[in-house]
């Protein structure tokens, strides 16, 4: 009876097996190659018959270790002299045949679900990375925007959002080129790294615009965004025989009493219109009420 549930396990085991990388691949061909919530739980079911694999190997090592001992004990017996027991040593002969076989099967069943699994983790990175500028991208943004607010209801720590867009990128890309936009937008990911330091998260949010998640309180994100715009200001991009100067506008909120994450969201945006509206080259944060130009009332430059 034991013997036959683990062979049952362990087909079930490698079926499933077998399930999860066709299957997969069929699914990955047919829908958006970033749909992240089915890539995760597949990795979850993944994971999980890895562990399930792992724990009947061991299963079936420790039923054959009993066998074995078993079988010991009627060797025994026949040796003093009771032929009747032989069938039953042959048949224990079998059945510990089997079991290796079985414990082979599972082996090769658990190293396969490894490399699934790695597979996928892989394949999720990659859905969640913009390709050129390498940062996480807008799913990876929106999800981490989700959880922090999420831990903020419950009592966690507030966060601040700002809203980053590269000013005249059009312009930038119709007078140089799109390679050429396309290194803007690579310098911009690699500014945003190296100044943005201690931000939970910065993220390619579609076309120029980026998106920052970082500490509160309010005012001090807006002080040292404001900062790093004119860092970027005062930067330029050499392609070739091209220098490329470019600014920065920039929108910021925090959480206020919300229910729902995208109000925060909302309000930066506006703060970031406001920032492209007066002239572009600003940041603006939102009060809650409305955009407030940092630094006001001086004019920024």
């Amino acid at each position: 009876m034991i013997f036959l549930t683990g062979v049952g396990v362990g087909a079930l085991l490698f079926a499933l097996g077998i399930w999860g990388g066709f299957g997969w691949g069929r699914r990955r061909g047919r829908r958006d190659a970033t749909a992240p919530l089915q890539g995760a739980e597949l990795l979850g079911i993944i994971e999980a018959l890895s562990r399930w694999t792992s724990e009947y190997s061991g299963n079936v090592t420790r039923y054959q270790d009993e066998l074995s001992s078993a079988a010991r004990v009627v060797q025994e017996t026949i040796e003093t002299g009771n032929p009747k027991t032989t069938p039953i040593v042959k048949v224990l002969d079998d059945i510990m045949t089997s079991n290796q076989s079985l414990k082979q099967r599972l082996d090769d069943a658990e190293r396969q679900l490894e490399k699934q699994t790695r597979s996928i983790e892989a394949y999720i990175s990659e859905a969640r990375t913009d390709a050129l500028t390498k940062l996480p991208n807008r799913r990876a943004a929106d999800q981490r925007l989700d959880e922090m607010f999420s831990a903020w209801q419950k009592g966690g720590p507030g966060f601040v959002v700002a809203m980053i867009d590269v000013d005249h990128f059009k312009q930038i890309n119709d007078r140089y080129g799109h390679p050429e936009g396309d290194a803007v937008l690579q310098h911009m990911a690699q500014l945003l790294t190296n100044h943005i330091e201690g931000a939970y998260m910065v993220a390619r949010f579609g076309g120029e615009e980026f998106v920052a998640l970082m500490p509160p309180p309010l005012r001090v994100a807006a002080d040292r965004l404001d900062r790093f715009r004119k860092i970027v200001a005062d930067q330029s991009v050499i392609v070739g025989d091209q220098e490329i100067e470019f600014t920065i506008s920039v929108g910021v909120a925090e959480c206020r009493n919300d229910l729902l994450v995208g109000p925060i969201v909302r309000r930066a945006d506006e703060a970031l219109y406001a920032a492209k509206g007066m002239g572009r080259n600003r940041v603006y944060f939102h009060d809650g009420k409305q955009p407030i130009l940092v630094g006001a009332p001086e004019i920024a430059v």
